[in-house]
Formats: C-alpha cells, structure tokens, sequence
C-alpha cells in the first residue's frame, strides 16, 4: 500500500507538534510543581504548625510528606525532624525514628526535645539501656531543669529503679517544690511497692418492717504475690439477737497472658452463714477492650445451693459496663437473675463512682437464709450507687448505699424495702 506524500508530511508535522507539546507541558508541570513547593514552605514555621495538626490528628503520612518538603528548605529545621521522628514512633517505625534523631543529637546533642522523643522512642522499642543513656545525658546538659529530670525519674521508674527515680526526685523538689507531676510520681512509686492491703467495713440493713436491722462487718487483708493476689477475710453477722462467724480465703491466680482466675472457699459454724461456700471463675479479656468470664459458686447450708454466673464487661473510655447473670437450679425449677453495673472512673483506678442494679433471684445469702438454716428463693429487685475516693497515696474509702424490693417468704403476694448503707476503709503498705 502507497502512501499519499501530504500524509507523509502532516504525519511527521504532528510528530514534532506531539513533542513540542509534551516538553512544553514537561517544564509547566516543573513550574507548577516548584510553584506549589515554594508556596507550601514560604513560611518553614507555619508549614511546621501545619505539619504538627496533621500529625496529632492522625494524618501521620501526609504530616510527614510536608516535613520533609520542610527539611528541603531548611533541613537543619530540627523541630521539624523530633517531629518525623515521634510521627514514626508513633507507628511503631523505631529504626527511623532512631535515623531521624541521630542527626539532630549528632549536631545538638544537647537539645532537650530531640532527648526526649529518644527516650520515648527506646521505650517504646523496648530498648531499656538506651532509654537510660539517653535520659543520663539529658541530665549531664541540664542538671538543673525540672523538666528534664522529672523525665530522668520517669525513666528509671519505668526501669524498675524505683529506689534511684526517688533520689532523682529529691533534687527535682528542690528546685520546684510543688511540682505536681513529681508529686504523683512519687505516690505512684511509693504505691507500686506495697504488696499489703487492709480493709475494713461495716454494712447496716434496715427492713420496712417484719425483721430486726442486720448488723455486718468484715476485716480483710490481701497480699500481692507473683502468681497473684491472696485474700483472707473474716466476717462479722449480728441477726435476731445471734452473732455469727465466717472465715474465707479468695485467690486471683495469674495464669498466662490475657487469662486469670478467681478461687474462693469459706467455712462458718454459724447459722446465719453457710457452713461452708466456695467458688471458682475464669476470666479472658478480649480485642475491643472486652473482658468474659464464666464460673459457679457453691453454698452448703441445710441444703446444698449451686449457682452458675459469668460476666461480659466493656470498657469504653473512663466507663465500665458490665452484665452478671446468675442461674440457680433447685428443687421446683432454675431461678435466675441479672445485675448490670456501669462504673465511671473519674481520675485513676483509685477515684471512681458505680451505679448498679439487678432483678430475679438475687443470689446474696442473707436475702434467702433463715436463721434455721433453710433456704428461701425469693424474687427481688434493686438499686444501688457507690464511691470509691483515693485520701491519700495508701488511704481509700468508699460509702454505697442500696435500696432492694424483696418478696417475702411467707407471703409471696407482698415484698418488703430493704435498705444497705455500707462503708468502709482501704489501706496499703
């Protein structure tokens, strides 16, 4: 097949005209490009504040995109590399963080905020002698910033070196007495060490009428170990003019990651408790910050009394929320109950307000317990709302009050009012 030469040459025309084209529209996208960089870090400082909103809202990427268009222009702009550094640490990159802060530290070594986000990185990759290094030579630059030796205590309490971040702490309190940040830090260590627990309480029933007030009391002391905590408790009753008695012993094994265990036994040769109780349950925590249990409990009076139970809790930001079910077989059938709990933990583990309820039979043995030993199930509901308040660092109370509507025994058709005023003391050493 021939070709037309004017094809030939409109051909070859395009040709030249396609890469005039394609260079010209080449060097306008340099233009713009350079164009964009040079408007993005016109101003290195308010492209940093940018970078810095970016990255706390998570854009992690995009905050390090425009960093490093930063560092183009000033790559001795430090604040804007501890910034790539940490964004990288936060995603768990600590090789590159490491990159990112030796070359601030090789040309500041002792510029406090590239110290800083070290020993958080090694901390967080788990690497304890360069955390320590790394916060001793935060010390030797600025031995007298509070700051700096604040974040030596914290190091070296996150090291196990309690007994040093004290000493630290004592120069720290000389400088700024009423540092806040020391002072919790110092409770927190002084808390960490107490293996012992003491707690005393006293409970007071008051019924509508029908019954006398039930007096209760109890005196506990619980022991930290490896393995777990070990609780022995003894319980106090006064009811119908009879005191009684009752000694238990509870157990909260460790038993692998994600996994512990409730063990408990106790024994009474009275009347107003069972003569003897035990228990066991087991609890798994969960992705999504859910935690499940499932376990019985076993309460040998005039007749023997099983009760299966479990929970399913959530933890959603400074709220707890838990479900408690309790299934009860007996001689005329399976009596259950269902007690729902939500706690808001207003500032640490130590300050915290629950608000509970529950209806069905509710399995707490002087609800269903004569004092001739029978048992008695009973269909009741309740209300009931608790604090707990941190006095000091080894001092807690706490104060609850309940109020339960109750059927009575010897006449199902009609239900009392119960109320339960309960309160006691915690205290650590």
């Amino acid at each position: 097949m021939k070709t037309h030469p004017k094809t030939c040459i409109v051909s070859a025309i395009s040709k030249r005209t396609c890469l005039l084209v394609g260079w010209l529209t080449g060097l306008l996208m340099i233009f713009s490009l350079q164009t964009l960089s040079a408007q993005t870090v016109e101003n290195v400082d308010k492209a940093f504040m940018e970078a810095r909103e970016l990255a706390f809202d998570g854009q992690r990427e995009e905050a390090r995109e425009l960093a490093h268009a930063i560092l183009e222009i000033s790559p001795d702009y430090h604040d804007v590399r501890i910034l790539i550094a940490r964004t990288y640490a936060w995603d768990g990159s600590y090789d590159n963080a490491r990159e990112e802060l030796n070359y601030v530290l090789e040309r500041r070594p002792d510029y406090k905020d590239a110290l800083f986000a070290a020993i958080d990185n090694e901390r967080w990759a788990g690497n304890e002698k360069a955390m320590l290094d790394y916060s001793k030579q935060a010390v030797r630059y600025h031995a007298v910033d509070a700051d700096v030796l604040l974040k030596r205590a914290e190091t070296l309490n996150s090291a196990g070196k309690d007994k040093e971040a004290l000493q630290v702490l004592n120069q720290l309190e000389q400088i700024d007495k009423i540092n806040e940040e020391a002072l919790q830090l110092r409770e927190s260590i002084k808390t960490s060490g107490q293996n012992y627990t003491l707690t005393t309480a006293y409970t007071y029933d008051t019924f509508e009428d029908v019954f006398d007030d039930i007096h209760k009391a109890y005196v506990q002391l619980s022991r930290r170990t490896g393995i777990g905590s070990v609780i022995g408790r003894v319980n106090y009753q006064r009811r119908f003019s009879t005191d009684g008695l009752q000694a238990e012993l509870d157990f909260y094994p460790s038993i692998a990651e994600g996994w512990y265990g409730y063990v408990s036994a106790g024994y009474s040769s009275s009347s107003l408790f069972p003569e003897f109780r035990s228990g066991a349950e087991l609890f798994k925590t969960l992705p999504g910050a859910f935690e499940v249990s499932a376990g019985f409990r076993y309460l040998s009076f005039n007749s023997d009394v099983w009760i299966f139970t479990g929970t399913v809790s959530k933890y959603q930001g400074n709220w707890l929320f838990t479900v408690r079910p309790y299934i009860t077989p007996n001689s005329v059938g399976v009596s259950r109950s269902l007690s729902l709990l939500a706690r808001r933990y207003l500032s640490g583990p130590e300050n915290y307000i629950t608000f509970r309820g529950g209806f069905g039979f509710y399995p707490e043995e002087r609800r269903f317990q004569d004092v001739s030993g029978d048992v008695f199930f009973t269909q009741s509901q309740f209300v009931g709302i608790d604090g707990y308040k941190e006095l000091r660092y080894n001092l807690s109370a706490f104060l609850s009050l309940d109020l339960a509507r109750q059927e009575l025994t010897f006449d199902p058709d009609n239900f009392i009012t119960i109320v339960t005023l309960n309160g006691g003391f915690v205290y650590k050493f």
